[in-house]
């Protein structure tokens, strides 16, 4: 009875140191799985600080790259925003500018149409207070008046009157004028004629006066000026009397002036168109020394076509009396 009591127990005990050595491994397990899950927990932890600190960093760049694309649309609105202020401020500039010389344009033409009222007004009064032929001091400020700057009343009223002391002064005057030429009174022709031609006188008067004028100027050997009105005269009427006659002395007046091509075409025409004109030999024997060779002698003047003398030369070139047509 005692050995099986002895023998329990020590199969108690042996159970009891079993399970104990089994607690000891057991509590070893334990504690190498603790110590395995807190160096886990140190990996992990560290993981997670600098998983925590990369964030912090992406953040940071994203709010910093988020800042930069702020900051450069807000520069280039900006930008934008001050071309575009530019380039308008560049456009009213202008268009201050245009409107401005727009203006100063309106106010000269103002000014002009407000002179050239105040020099119509002159006139009409020259043309309506002023006694004889002092009126044609009106007449003759009306051709240099601008008539473009007036009304179109103002105009049709100064024309009317120019034209209504036209017909009542100019005749006078035209006569005035051949009765000087007729005297010889070549200073007093030229005058009377000068003031009619500025007249703006018909065109059969102004040709008639024309030739008058011209031969008055080219007595008094004012050959540039006479050029004009006998060349005129020349053109205008082609079936005058005294057309041969305008001629001859148109052609000597381009000699005296040098300008010897033109003096030859005179010549030429006259040659051509009056071959029975008592001025014929002239023409032909200007027309001879414009064919003579240089440092030729001039060739000997053919005999008269007409029984008629010709006009002398410019230098004494006589006056021709009567009517020109």
């Amino acid at each position: 009875m005692a050995q099986d009591t002895g023998f329990d127990l020590n199969k108690s005990l042996e159970e009891i140191r079993r399970e104990a050595v089994e607690a000891r491994n057991m509590t070893i397990k334990t504690d190498n799985a603790l110590k395995s899950l807190h160096a886990e927990l140190k990996v992990v932890s560290h993981q997670q600080a600098e998983f925590q600190r990369r964030t912090w960093f992406s953040t940071g760049a994203a709010y910093l790259g988020f800042l930069g694309v702020c900051v450069g649309g807000a520069v280039a609105l900006s930008g934008a925003r001050a071309a575009s202020a530019s380039e308008q401020k560049q456009r009213l500039e202008a268009q201050l500018s245009e409107l401005t010389a727009q203006l100063d344009r309106q106010r000269a033409d103002a000014a002009q149409v407000e002179k050239a009222e105040r020099a119509a007004d002159q006139v009409y009064a020259m043309m309506t207070t002023l006694q004889g032929d002092e009126r044609l001091k009106g007449v003759e400020a009306l051709a240099k008046l601008d008539l473009s700057r007036l009304s179109p009343l103002t105009q049709k009223a100064l024309k009317e009157r120019a034209s209504l002391l036209r017909k009542e002064v100019g005749a006078s005057v035209l006569e005035r004028g051949k009765a000087a030429f007729r005297r010889g009174e070549w200073a007093e022709t030229i005058e009377q004629l000068g003031r009619f031609m500025a007249m703006s006188p018909g065109e059969d008067e102004a040709l008639d006066a024309s030739f008058f004028l011209g031969n008055a100027l080219f007595q008094s050997r004012k050959y540039d000026e006479a050029v004009k009105p006998l060349a005129r005269f020349v053109e205008g009427d082609k079936k005058a009397r005294t057309r041969d006659f305008a001629l001859i002395m148109l052609m000597q007046s381009h000699d005296m002036l040098g300008n010897k091509d033109k003096a030859v075409e005179y010549a030429k025409e006259g040659w051509q168109t009056y071959p029975a004109s008592e001025f014929r030999m002239q023409f032909i024997n200007r027309l001879q020394r414009a064919a003579a060779p240089a440092g030729a002698p001039p060739p000997p003047a053919p005999a008269p076509a007409a029984t008629t003398p010709t006009p002398a030369p410019p230098a004494a070139a006589p006056s021709t009396p009567g009517q020109a047509r």
